[in-house]
């Protein structure tokens, strides 16, 4: 993948084997994919991406409508797993900290705490949360594919929802699902599985897919939209 400025859209580029040019702006920060045949000129991908330039915009400030940046103040909504919470921050001397409490998400967090502090704080708790979760499907799948996952990690991801790599069977997963609802969770965490059966996004990788998770395109769909 190779990232270029185009139009002054930063644009990450990916070339495939296929027959036409697939656009996408991705949530939560607006990032533009262009997937590409192998052997498409960069005069043609710009071309592309200047035709294109208006969509993008829209797109992407859809995107900002959906995904506001948080500044952790009480009364914000944060989700987890899919479920909304309401964020209460309580003034503390000591060192910030979160719990949930029903559909309350207590932060407490020193009085003179910026925003990217209290983001940490609430970044952990989700790590906590999400690797439990993550723990138990990665080891319930491993045994009903039939694969070893040697190492798995969790971390932001800016585009993806998470990686496989084949050769170490080493999975990582994006900090961003500790948002979403536990099926599409788990549908992340079978579609990695399978890569360690096919590396590629071919028919068999898919056919492993649909295999395990009959439902996986309303999952997949459900993954990409915002949450609520």
């Amino acid at each position: 993948m190779r990232e270029r400025i185009i139009a002054g859209i930063s644009v990450q580029i990916v070339r495939k084997r296929i027959r036409s040019m697939n656009l996408t702006v991705r949530p939560p920060e607006g990032t533009v994919r262009l997937s590409v045949p192998t052997r498409t000129s960069n005069r043609v991908i710009d071309r592309f991406v200047q035709e294109h330039e208006s969509w993008i915009h829209v797109q992407q400030e859809k995107i900002r409508m959906e995904y506001p940046q948080h500044q952790y103040q009480s009364g914000e909504c944060m989700y987890h797993f899919g479920v909304p919470l309401h964020l209460l921050v309580q003034e503390t001397g000591r060192r910030g900290s979160v719990q949930r409490t029903g559909d309350v998400l207590l932060l407490s967090a020193p009085k003179d705490s910026t925003p990217e502090q209290r983001k940490a704080w609430v970044e952990v708790w989700q790590r906590t949360q999400l690797h439990e979760q993550a723990e138990h499907l990665l080891t319930r799948w491993a045994d009903i594919i039939g694969v070893e996952v040697r190492e798995w990690h969790i971390k932001r991801m800016r585009t993806r929802w998470g990686t496989c790599n084949y050769a170490a069977h080493r999975i990582w997963l994006s900090l961003a699902l500790a948002e979403k609802p536990l099926p599409c969770v788990e549908y992340v965490v079978v579609h990695e599985l399978c890569h360690l059966l096919e590396a590629s996004h071919n028919e068999r990788f898919w056919a492993y897919v649909e295999r395990y998770l009959p439902d996986w395109r309303e999952r997949k769909q459900k993954l990409n939209e915002s949450v609520q």
